[in-house]
């Protein structure tokens, strides 16, 4: 049965664009959402009966991102009318919650497969359908920032080189690792996987950049093949 608005929210206008909105997380997954509809959403536990939207969007156009949001201080969060003790606590929160989860921005060595895989079959968990994450790294492999560059293949015609290269040069990291999904479950590389690998790679070399390793995740799974796409491309120039 679908969800309901409670018998105290039946006259607050927005009721029913949070009960679609709640739907729409839940059949989909959080990926799907932008932005300003995270940022909308996560307001709607700390302003029970309040137009969430504008709020969200003078957020992210102060601090830039969800990333700035959680690191903002109280005076400045006070600033975005709206923001109230509920609102700032939540923020709290979540950035507490990114810390222990991921690492403070900088630890970890992400350079270590095992920490890189342990972190991505988390990020994927529940997607099914494929999409493309960055994790852009400094040179001790310490993350500074992470994103889904893509909703599609890695092989489609449309993935955007030129974003992974923009979000390297933004975060001013000294490399990146790049995924993807395989919702059928595998993480066995295709001839296309392979070919991409190589194309991206090189792109990125070209602008001085470090591709650190390409993995595919599956269901339970997750598997490094910059390694096994260069020595695919050894041994055709043998």
């Amino acid at each position: 049965m679908a969800d309901q608005p409670e018998k105290s929210e039946k006259k607050y206008p927005h009721s029913g664009h949070r009960v679609r909105m709640k739907k729409k997380l839940l059949d989909y997954g959080g990926y799907i959402f932008d932005d300003l509809e995270i940022v909308e959403s996560l307001l709607f536990y700390a302003l029970p009966r309040v137009d969430t939207r504008p709020i969200a969007k003078e957020l992210l156009t102060k601090f830039g991102s969800i990333k700035g949001i959680l690191d903002a201080d109280s005076a400045a969060l006070r600033e975005v009318k709206g923001i109230k003790d509920g609102a700032e606590a939540l923020f709290i929160l979540l950035r507490q919650v990114s810390l222990r989860d991921f690492g403070a921005p900088g630890a970890g060595n992400f350079r270590d497969p095992a920490v890189a895989r342990d972190l991505l079959l988390r990020v994927y968990r529940g997607i099914k359908s494929e999409s493309v994450f960055a994790l852009y790294i400094g040179a001790n492999g310490g993350m500074i920032d992470s994103e889904f560059v893509f909703r599609g293949g890695i092989n489609s015609a449309r993935f955007p080189l030129r974003a992974i290269t923009e979000g390297v040069i933004r975060n001013r990291a000294s490399g990146v690792i790049i995924a993807h999904n395989h919702p059928s479950g595998s993480v066995f590389p295709s001839s296309d996987d392979l070919i991409t690998t190589d194309r991206i790679a090189a792109h990125l070399a070209a602008n001085d950049i470090e591709l650190v390793e390409h993995y595919i995740v599956g269901s339970n799974e997750c598997a490094g093949i910059l390694k096994r796409s260069l020595y695919s491309q050894n041994d055709k120039e043998e």
